[in-house]
């Protein structure tokens, strides 16, 4: 999923907080499980089937004929194809190591990539806690500098200064919550879990 689409998803649900992220374990949970998944995809191609492995090493039989030219049987074996089955077999066995030892480290970078994300997400999320603070205290200092203009204590122009930096706070606010909620977006899709 690129970045416009979860901005995209944002903008639909909007509110900050209307979803809490799962706990970090289930994260993990959901990152191994799709590795896992995807290291079965990839050895589904090294799976054998082992009917009729046995002709590989039947002898050849066939009709050679002498010096004379008359014809007689002959059987031969070639040890090449004993070799040729044992290399193949290690070749194969090590190209799954190398497929599942692929996957659980994408695995771990993964886990990585979201446990960073995961801790700017709480970190980001007490400070969204406090500024909301912050801004409920702004919402009653601009109340107060509303109730001046009704009784014309102070000027037209002080009033909008007052109510055009309340908006400002606002909007402030309004783009962190916009960012903390890109961020849970982001953690949910570096952990495959998007849509749950």
């Amino acid at each position: 999923m690129r970045y416009m689409d979860i901005l995209l998803c944002c903008l639909l649900v909007r509110v900050a907080g209307a979803q809490e992220l799962p706990p970090l374990g289930d994260l993990y949970a959901a990152i191994d499980s799709f590795y896992a998944a995807e290291v079965h995809a990839d050895l589904l191609e090294f799976r054998e089937d082992r009917k009729g492995e046995w002709l590989k090493y039947v002898p050849d039989v066939g009709l050679t004929y002498t010096v004379a030219g008359d014809p007689r049987p002959s059987v031969g074996f070639n040890t090449g194809i004993l070799y040729q089955a044992k290399r193949d077999r290690h070749r194969n066995a090590a190209r799954r190591r190398s497929i599942e030892e692929k996957g659980a480290l994408q695995a771990a970078r993964a886990r990585g990539r979201v446990a960073k994300l995961y801790a700017d997400f709480l970190l980001r999320r007490e400070q969204l806690a406090a500024r909301r603070e912050l801004l409920a205290i702004d919402e009653q200092l601009f109340r107060m500098e509303e109730d001046r203009y009704r009784q014309e204590e102070i000027s037209p122009g002080d009033f909008l200064n007052a109510k055009r930096e309340w908006l400002v706070k606002q909007q402030g606010m309004d783009d962190l919550e916009m960012e903390l909620e890109l961020l849970r977006q982001e953690i949910l899709v570096e952990s495959f879990r998007i849509g749950r």
